[in-house]
């Protein structure tokens, strides 16, 4: 059935390379090894599915591609690997990053282009950023891929309220992740999904009206089916896909024009975060099925990788991971106002109210002299007041409730030997971790925190004087009522003198992530590019699966759902403008 043409935005017209053999573990018999174009008689191929396009992927990017190429007039059909649709797009909390979107516009406010990208490029390559210079200073390929992301972004959003497939609302105002000059709108930027009621719905709500959208145009969904390797012709070009069902049949998809990857990053294969990651990773948000497939399956075919040393950094309840391969969540913002996190040494290292992302990468923070990660565990302290009057507020266990990752102490000589101890009972997973003068260290580093907690002001880490901090105490840290505990009585709302008297709590930290962003390079027109920058016939990618536009930045809450849904949907609508390739002369197939 087709369905409606819509009127289309206009869009932007326009390194790392090298095997990843010893990396890629497991994933790596997913692909041929081989990038060159075999001399020898080409085949031809039963195929079991066919359409115009074939998507690998069903979370909200993979779907605002479907979406996209559906309503240009084109067939498709969605494989996934996992067992149910939505991808970790149905775990996430939902938020959509948006610049310039329609209800920054009604109310008036203006969200420049120049503004906006200088913003990005600010926060994507700090390092390389100039006020003054061509593209901000960043390469122009990037740059021009944050150029395309704010020219379609609204646009996207719009084209899918208009062909039904999904409402947004505003109902949630939280700021950006910098709030440096060069942010002109730091707030507004943020749209989530509505629900039939009226309130504002998580991912999983996202992703139901997507899928609804499909389901009445009848696209297939291909669960538990796992792609293996891309199908080409003589001239290069991708004309299909081989795949694998969870007992092990093996199918041969046509694509007669592209094939789209909209998958998950890398965070649970281990060899690849091993490899690419700058400090240890204990544990991820994102589904069980983001290991990295799309990497070997492109570099089979000859794609260009980037941004793989890169992810949406979060952090996590170390002891959820001893058992979770996927966390339930990770820690938005510490709960509480007596509360500080400190390091083994019983220093605090950073605003603990600031955004997560940035937060995160503390962890990796190298001492030269002790040849150590100081920062690798982070123990989160709190008083009895913050357990009792915030209970509830992830992580914090619900009134009345226990937790067994919640350590406990009567006073602070007796919370350092019982964190000592959990480090030497997880110690065969977490490795040596040994507490020096922490006891100590951290009375003074309250006793410190108190004075600054009184005063209103931060003199060490600022926590409190920046929007983030205080927007978001209305979403981690609400308070329990009927409770003997009072708020308010302190100059800043985000901090206050720790309890005299214990018991004192601690939760251990690690450094985790919502999911890699780094993978096959793409250009604006979503398009997977070969190491000379050209594009690879056919093939198209969007979301955590390839190289984000983002670097190593998170602009704001949505960031990655904006961006995947924004490509995805730019991948859609130029895959179905592609002319029917030539499935007759096929390359043959080497390896598994």
């Amino acid at each position: 059935m087709k369905v409606p043409k819509n009127d289309a935005p206009t869009q932007s017209e326009p390194t790392r390379r090298g095997f990843l053999s010893a990396a890629l573990g497991g994933a790596a018999g997913l692909a041929s090894a081989s990038t060159a174009m075999p001399s020898g008689a080409a085949t031809v191929m039963d195929w079991s599915h066919e359409a115009d396009i074939l998507i690998v992927g069903t979370g909200a990017g993979a779907s605002s591609a479907a979406i996209a190429a559906v309503n240009a007039g084109a067939s498709v059909i969605m494989l996934e690997k996992g067992p149910t649709y939505g991808g970790t797009s149905a775990k996430s909390e939902g938020g959509m990053w948006v610049p310039n979107n329609r209800f920054l516009r009604a109310k008036g406010l203006v969200d420049a282009r120049e503004d906006a990208l200088r913003y990005m490029a600010r926060c994507a390559r700090p390092h390389l950023y100039r006020a003054a210079a061509p593209f901000f200073g960043m390469p122009e390929s990037e740059y021009r891929l944050m150029e395309a992301f704010y020219d379609n972004a609204s646009n996207t959003f719009e084209f899918l309220e208009k062909v039904g497939a999904l409402k947004t609302t505003q109902i949630l105002l939280l700021p950006d992740y910098f709030e440096g000059p060069e942010n002109k709108v730091p707030v507004g930027r943020q749209i989530m999904t509505e629900q039939p009621n009226g309130q504002y719905g998580l991912g999983v709500e996202l992703v139901r009206q997507l899928k609804t959208w499909l389901e009445s145009r009848k696209v297939p969904f291909l669960l538990k089916h796992r792609a293996r390797k891309l199908v080409r012709n003589t001239k290069g070009e991708v004309v299909g896909l081989e795949a694998v069902t969870a007992n092990g049949q093996e199918l041969r998809l046509r694509a007669r024009k592209a094939v789209v990857f909209a998958t998950g990053g890398f965070a649970h294969n281990k060899a690849l975060m091993k490899s690419f990651q700058s400090a240890p990773i204990y544990g991820t948000c994102s589904v069980p099925t983001s290991e990295g497939d799309f990497i070997p399956i492109a570099q089979a075919v000859g794609a260009k990788l980037g941004n793989l040393d890169n992810a949406w950094r979060m952090q996590v309840v170390l002891e959820h991971t001893l058992d979770m391969p996927s966390v339930p969540r990770g820690i938005w913002q510490p709960p509480g106002d007596s509360m500080i996190v400190v390091n083994k040494y019983g220093k605090r290292v950073f605003n603990e109210k600031h955004n997560y992302h940035d937060r995160s990468r503390v962890h990796f923070v190298w001492d030269p002299n002790r040849e150590e990660y100081p920062n690798q565990l982070l123990f989160m302290i709190y008083d009895r007041r913050v357990a009792e009057l915030f209970a509830g507020n992830f992580p914090l266990p619900a009134a009345g409730a226990s937790a067994p990752f919640v350590i406990r102490g009567e006073t602070l000589d007796a919370l350092a030997q019982a964190i000592q101890g959990r480090l030497d009972l997880h110690a065969d997973q977490w490795g040596e971790v040994r507490l020096e003068d922490f006891s100590a260290a951290l009375s003074r580093t309250i006793s410190e925190f108190d004075q600054f907690a009184a005063k209103g002001v931060d003199e060490q880490f600022q926590r409190g004087s920046f929007q983030w901090d205080t927007s978001w105490l209305s979403y981690t840290s609400i308070p329990r009522e009927g409770t003997a505990w009072k708020t308010g009585e302190t100059p800043s709302p985000t901090m206050r003198p720790f309890q005299s008297e214990g018991p004192y709590y601690a939760i251990v930290l690690g450094s985790g992530v919502l999911d890699t962003n780094g993978g096959p390079v793409i250009n604006p027109k979503a398009q997977v590019l070969d190491p000379s920058d050209v594009p690879i016939p056919g093939l198209y990618g969007a979301g955590n699966c390839i190289a984000s536009p983002a670097g190593q930045s998170y602009w704001g809450g949505g960031c990655t759902l904006g961006l995947a849904m924004t490509y995805g949907y730019l991948a859609g609508i130029n895959a179905a403008q592609e002319a029917v390739k030539d499935a007759i002369n096929l390359v043959a197939s080497a390896g598994k």
